[in-house]
């Protein structure tokens, strides 16, 4: 409730012209409807004049007259809010069809305001109740983002004009000359298998303890930054920035992380860790290693790190450290609205989202040990959110004495793709230097690789129209 030396923004004209035209021509409903909702309009009366005449229009469509209103206004006791010459005073006010959905604009917009005018009474109440600085925060980025949600007004477009942008967009892909049209990932085989990651994808890499998820994450961004030349954020809750910075080096310069840890690197070592680090230096990876982070939080990082360095990808380590804004009966709910806000941060930013995810401990109650959908654990929802998921497996981990062909081998799990195919990829992993990389060819054998035959279409082959 706003104080009553504060006049809340609303603008009555324009309320009255979008009722005026839903009263004269019935038909132009949807249309209003697509802007506005009952609570958008400020005056009462307007308020209830709305929901009356969107539930005569659900009853009888656009099949209604002033008879029937009258009838419905009296069998609903609304004679006193809703005198007939006050009916008819808006039927004349009635906005010309150029205009309607300025005006709409304009209502949906004011409403807009007075719920960012009435978020600031309550952050002035919570201030005085709760003195605490990070739940304040947390409540006001929740609440504006519902806010900025609620007032966005989406459209529907003509599948005409959604097949032009298909046909130019696989044009786009064609020219380039490669067969991985999203990001790529450095391992050719899963590129053959994916595409790459793609814009808006929500992409979930999953594993025990132990089987290298944050190498093989580290894997990833370090090919998108100095391959695919695309500047990364990175949001590490488990490990500090400087853990992450030693593995890549490892990775890198090739000396062991233990090594590194203990400092004991020769000089040569060290020579090479300087040229690394320098390297480093000059990729576009920004890390936020804050070790408690909600999503709205993470929302409003990541797109700061969007809007000023042009991030192409993101990467979170991992998604069952993240917190709700808003407290859920159980942990299961939590997880489940975590997974949906990533998803929902993939499509705002148009970028890929990696996340990283726990699998549960009934992976290893089963004999082959190998993933399974059914592990991710404390939620289906990511199973559902999620448009790639990811396992990673490494037999020899399980194993006291793995065989030859078991040793420095990781699975690469591809176990939901919603665009494509399903499959396991074997690709190496180096222990010493926590680092994944494709496997060598032996030596006299090329690498296998999936060629398809280019075929060329004239402009009549399309017969689009467009």
């Amino acid at each position: 409730m706003l104080p009553g030396n504060i006049k809340p923004p609303y603008d009555e004209s324009a309320e009255r012209s979008i009722l005026g035209t839903m009263l004269a021509d019935p038909e132009n409903i949807p249309t209003v409807l697509e802007y506005l909702n009952e609570e958008d309009f400020y005056v009462e009366e307007h308020r209830i004049l709305f929901s009356l005449i969107v539930k005569l229009w659900q009853e009888h469509g656009a099949g209604w007259d002033d008879v029937v209103l009258r009838d419905y206004i009296r069998k609903e006791g609304l004679e006193e809010k809703l005198p007939f010459d006050w009916i008819l005073s808006v039927y004349e006010e009635a906005a010309p069809l150029n205009t309607l959905e300025t005006a709409c604009r304009i209502v949906k917009e004011k409403a807009g305001l007075r719920a960012v005018l009435e978020l600031s009474m309550n952050l002035i109440r919570d201030i005085k109740e709760l003195q605490d600085f990070n739940a304040v925060i947390e409540t006001a980025q929740s609440r504006i983002f519902e806010i900025s949600e609620k007032t966005t007004v989406t459209h529907y477009h003509h599948i005409k004009d959604i097949a032009r942008e298909v046909i130019e967009m696989i044009d786009r892909f064609r020219k380039t000359e490669r067969l991985v049209t999203g990001l790529s990932t450095g391992f050719t085989e899963l590129d053959m298998m994916t595409t790459g990651f793609h814009p808006s994808d929500l992409i979930v890499l999953a594993a025990r303890p132990g089987m290298g998820k944050t190498s093989f994450m580290l894997t990833l961004i370090h090919h998108v930054a100095f391959v695919e030349e695309k500047p990364v954020g990175v949001f590490s809750l488990e490990m500090s920035r400087e853990q992450l910075v030693l593995r890549l080096l490892s990775s890198m310069a090739e000396i062991p992380l233990q090594k590194l840890r203990a400092g004991y690197v020769t000089d040569d070592e060290r020579e090479r860790l300087l040229s690394c680090a320098l390297e480093l230096s000059k990729a576009e990876i920004y890390i936020d290693d804050s070790p408690s982070l909600t999503t709205t939080e993470l929302r409003v990082k990541a797109r700061k790190l969007k809007k000023e360095k042009g991030v192409g990808f993101v990467a979170i380590d991992y998604l069952q450290m993240l917190r709700s804004p808003v407290r859920k009966s159980s942990r299961q709910e939590e997880v489940a609205e975590i997974s949906r806000n990533l998803k929902a941060l993939a499509k705002e930013l148009s970028i890929p989202v990696l996340a990283l995810a726990q699998l549960s401990r009934q992976v290893e109650h089963r004999s082959d040990k190998r993933p399974q959908l059914a592990d991710l654990r404390e939620s289906g929802q990511i199973e559902q959110d999620a448009d790639l998921i990811i396992f990673l497996h490494r037999p020899e981990y399980y194993k006291k004495n793995p065989s030859p062909e078991e040793k420095g081998i990781a699975e690469v799990i591809v176990a939901k793709q919603r665009q494509g195919p399903t499959g396991i990829i074997r690709i190496a992993f180096i222990k010493d230097y926590a680092k994944f990389a494709p496997i060598a060819a032996p030596v006299g054998e090329a690498e296998s690789e999936e060629i398809f035959e280019e075929e060329t279409f004239s402009e009549e082959d399309y017969d689009l129209d467009f």
